[in-house]
């Protein structure tokens, strides 16, 4: 069926397939239906033409190069066929309130859709999760920005728990089936799988039918209008404080990374000057880290200078600090600003110590794990009255295969979540099911061609992921032929197949879409994810894991010099893992994973390792995924940019949960780049020895006396 760019309705009912063409004459329409020569004249109240997304001549040549793009590359079937084809077929008209008509328009003009706040957060939340779940709900396209262990699927939840609570339907897809399982698993875990379904391929529709369930018994939580309230009441109370102290948790989080930082940065100090803090300067007793600051910028400034302070000057000095005559006797002004240092250190840590013991005292008064407890509870209640209300006065139907598009509202109305690939999505039901909610989760590997289909079913869209983990793969010949097609139309660039997935496409179309960073990391060892927060995120992670392992977090192993990679293989780096780190590191009983940027280095990794438990994989197909301890078997004699590429080292680290040791070659590296930039961040948090060629590292210190 061929895509009407404009709609025509006679009498309020869709003729736009029996109508050969139209002209206005006067205040009339005139049309001419197909297999007739005859004109019928309808005044403009009887014949009204809709415009449709495509009406748009520029949006139009979007989407016929968008559909050129599946026809070419499309997934085929074993049979040859293109399994997306008769998906694009079923679009004939792209309604102005889907939000694909804003992806192909590049427009975010706002559209006519049901805006809810929030009501509550059954799966538990933080600042940044509940800012993603407003915007989520009362924006007609948002994205959540997720770096790795920051609660996507927790915000996706609490998403879908609203939703359904204001008897709105929703979609979620990913590209695979792994990332809307995990979903479902967590819906399954609080006894609420009964309103999704799990749809998408044949062999899943299948597999959905033949497991049809009832409604779970409800019944104990009917509530009393009063009883109801009174959880309302509560849960209100308790959203307010819960997200007052919220920011008591990020502060105390930062300043626990603070003080870390600190002391890292101390011990380096004292050993790169221990030779001068022989007699170190006595000030007055409790004086400030911002004192001693002042006194080091004041001395600094006679230092430069070539001269000390005067009499007047260290008599101030002696009342203010604390400082005796006899130091300016004992000590060079170089000495004593490195014992301003050294004390400034040792004044500031003591501080930041006192502050953590203040802020954890005030979380334990407040008891901020019991009150998330009682909220999460008293949500997760509510919601299962309310769904209790909507489902006690019905049997719920068993549908054949077949009823899934015959009977889509129907079924849609017993099953509001729908759970599918991108892909599948559309055929999933009836192809004009339109959701109140689409949530495409991992939408940084997400391609153009199948995230269209999944924005064509969607009154509002929710686009999960991160723009600087590792996009969907794109081999040459899928860019050879994507890049001609696109040469062939004026499009603007962010379109263009080969460069970007959903995620970066949408980023760049519209930029002034509402964007979410979820900001509160849970996932790895501080130490682990602080060099992909310091690398890669800027800084904006707040990390709230804590060191609960003995394991050192971070280690290197070189292999010894040579040419021992061989055609994107490294069988002595395998050999290093296999008989040294195995056992050095005691991790014949760890969960753990080995990845690599080549897949000849992960087949032979796999081979090496047949018959046990250990999982190695490509770091593409380690993504979305974790293990206690993460090896990362570097391959290449010298690093390439593959290796080196920032999406594939953020992704490999940040998948170790307690230890992450990189093997490397043993080489001179004459190449800077990320993972040298990693080498030397481990080498400098266990205080290698190497450290003593790395004196620029005071970055705390100095940046405080900026």
């Amino acid at each position: 069926m061929a895509l009407k760019r404009e709609l025509i309705y006679i009498d309020g009912k869709d003729e736009t397939d029996r109508i050969e063409k139209y002209s206005y004459k006067a205040n009339r329409c005139v049309i001419v239906f197909k297999n007739s020569n005859r004109e019928f004249a309808y005044s403009k109240n009887r014949a009204k033409i809709i415009k449709t997304a495509v009406s748009n001549d520029n949006a139009f040549e979007v989407f016929k190069y968008l559909k050129e793009i599946e026809d070419a590359i499309g997934l085929k079937s074993e049979t040859g066929k293109n399994i997306l084809a008769k998906s694009y077929e079923s679009i004939y008209t792209i309604p102005e309130k889907s939000v694909l008509s804003n992806f192909i328009k590049a427009n975010l003009s706002p559209g006519n859709y049901d805006s809810s706040d929030p009501k509550y957060f059954p799966f538990g939340f933080n600042l940044s999760q509940k800012q993603a779940v407003s915007n989520g709900l009362s924006k007609k396209l948002s994205v959540i920005e997720g770096p790795p262990g920051t609660g996507k699927t927790q915000t996706i939840l609490n998403i879908i728990a609203n939703a359904i609570s204001n008897n709105q339907t929703v979609a979620v897809v990913s590209s695979n089936n792994s990332a809307t399982e995990n979903v479902y698993e967590k819906l399954e875990k609080n006894g609420l799988s009964f309103i999704a379904a799990l749809l998408g391929s044949s062999k899943k529709k299948q597999a959905f039918i033949e497991s049809q369930k009832q409604v779970p018994d409800l019944s104990q939580f009917n509530l009393s209008i009063k009883k109801e309230n009174y959880l309302k009441d509560n849960i209100a109370n308790l959203l307010t404080q819960i997200s007052e102290n919220q920011d008591n948790k990020n502060e105390l989080a930062l300043l626990k990374l603070e003080i870390d930082q600190f002391k890292t940065e101390f011990r380096h100090f004292k050993d790169t000057y221990q030779d001068k803090i022989i007699e170190p300067l006595n000030f007055r007793k409790s004086i400030s880290a911002e004192k001693i600051l002042k006194l080091w910028v004041s001395l600094d400034a006679y230092a430069e200078k070539e001269n000390k302070p005067g009499f007047f000057k260290r008599l101030l000095y002696r009342f203010k600090y604390g400082l005796k005559e006899e130091s300016f006797r004992t000590h060079t002004l170089d000495e004593m600003i490195i014992n301003c240092q050294f004390n400034y250190y040792d004044a500031k840590i003591k501080e930041l110590d006192k502050r953590i013991d203040h802020s954890q005292q005030f979380l334990k008064n407040f008891s901020f794990d019991e009150k998330m407890k009682t909220y999460t509870n008293y949500c997760m209640f509510l919601l299962k009255a309310e769904l209790h209300k909507r489902y006690r006065k019905q049997t719920r139907k068993i549908y054949s295969i077949n009823e899934l598009r015959q009977k889509s509202e129907e079924f849609i109305k017993d099953y509001p979540v729908i759970m599918s690939t991108t892909y599948s999505l559309k055929r999933a039901l009836s192809h004009n099911i339109l959701y109140d909610y689409v949530i495409i989760d991992e939408a940084s590997q997400v391609d153009l061609a199948t995230g269209v289909l999944a924005l064509s079913c969607a009154k509002q869209a929710i686009i999960v992921g991160d723009v600087k983990q590792l996009p969907n793969v794109v081999n040459e010949d899928v860019q050879r032929k994507t890049d001609m097609i696109f040469d062939s139309y004026k499009l603007k660039e962010a379109y263009r197949y080969s460069n970007h997935s959903l995620l970066s496409s949408l980023l760049e179309l519209l930029p002034e879409i509402p964007k979410t960073l979820l900001r509160e990391h849970y996932r790895c060892h501080p130490k682990i994810i602080e060099f992909c927060n310091q690398k890669f995120y800027n800084n904006q992670l707040i990390v709230h894991t804590t060191n609960k392992n003995k394991r050192q977090p971070l280690k290197v192993y070189k292999t010894v010099e040579g040419n021992h990679a061989r055609e994107l293989m490294n069988q002595r780096q395998i050999d290093v893992i296999k008989q040294e780190i195995i056992t050095n590191e005691k991790l014949d009983l760890v969960d753990l994973g080995i990845v690599t940027p080549y897949r000849k280095q992960s087949d032979a990794l796999k081979q090496a390792f047949t018959g046990n438990t250990i999982k190695a994989d490509t770091v593409n197909k380690f993504q979305g995924r974790e293990n206690e301890v993460i090896i990362l078997s570097t391959v290449d004699n010298e690093i390439s940019d593959f290796t080196d590429n920032e999406n594939r080292i953020n992704v490999a680290v940040s998948r170790a949960v307690d230890q992450l040791i990189v093997v490397i070659h043993g080489n001179d590296n004459k190449k800077d780049g990320h993972i040298t930039d990693l080498i030397n961040y481990i080498r400098y948090n266990n205080f290698d020895t190497i450290y003593s060629e790395l004196n620029s590292v005071f970055d705390l210190l100095y940046k405080c006396y900026d």
